[in-house]
């Protein structure tokens, strides 16, 4: 008769090794995930918070610079506001240059959109410990990359604004008030920022009577005279 061979008891040692083995990676990759999810729960709102920050900062700069580049650098005063005195030097009224301040208006938005849609061909970053908090370690641990894309269109208005500047002189500023909204993508996580900000982009000094009244800027009224008593 042929005795059956028994099997090495190494194979049997062999095999429960490896299920120890898979038990372990198992119980390692369990633990991961919670840890990582109580990470991602504890961290994601000052996570949040840091890239919506970042996104504005980056945003505000990439508006004040268009402007300031292809608006700001040419500008006259005497061109947007002309200013009519009677032979005492007084001032009767003062008329905006419609055209002009429409021209303005168009061009420091497309120059606006331009700027932004720029941002979706740039990389951001966030070091790791600057979310925690800790001064120590805020310029420290990996980074996380973020992602900035302008939605929509942007909202650019012309206002002004009259402020005293001593005796028998106001200062007259005209300025742009700029809107636009920014997705912000990182990992597994999306916001929608809106940015809002002011720009000047001219100013001056006019010496004469103070007036009592004045009508402001309001190109979506069509224009308007600065009307003062005589």
């Amino acid at each position: 008769m042929l005795r059956r061979k028994k099997r090495p008891r190494r194979s049997k040692a062999r095999r429960k090794k490896n299920r120890r083995f898979i038990k372990v990676i198992i119980f390692s990759i369990v633990v991961f995930v919670l840890i990582f999810t109580a990470i991602e729960l504890t961290l994601k709102p000052t996570i949040i918070a840091f890239s919506e920050a970042e996104a504005k900062w980056r945003a505000t700069e990439a508006i004040n610079q268009a402007v300031l580049n292809t608006v700001v650098a040419d500008m006259d005063y005497d061109k947007l506001v002309h200013i009519e005195r009677n032979e005492q030097n007084q001032i009767l009224y003062m008329q905006q240059n419609l055209l002009q301040l429409n021209k303005i208006n168009a061009k420091a938005t497309l120059e606006i959109q331009k700027s932004l849609e720029e941002l979706k061909n740039r990389n951001f970053s966030i070091p790791l410990g600057q979310i925690t908090g800790s001064k120590l370690i805020a310029n420290y641990g990996p980074d996380i990359g973020l992602w900035l894309l302008p939605l929509g269109t942007v909202s650019v208005k012309i206002q002004d604004r009259f402020e005293d500047a001593g005796i028998n002189q106001t200062r007259h500023k005209i300025y742009l008030n700029i809107k636009s909204d920014i997705r912000v993508v990182i990992p597994l996580i999306a916001s929608n920022v809106s940015v809002t900000t002011q720009v000047p982009i001219a100013d001056t000094v006019i010496v004469g009577e103070v007036p009592e009244t004045y009508m402001k800027i309001n190109l979506d009224s069509g224009g308007a005279l600065f009307g003062f008593p005589k």
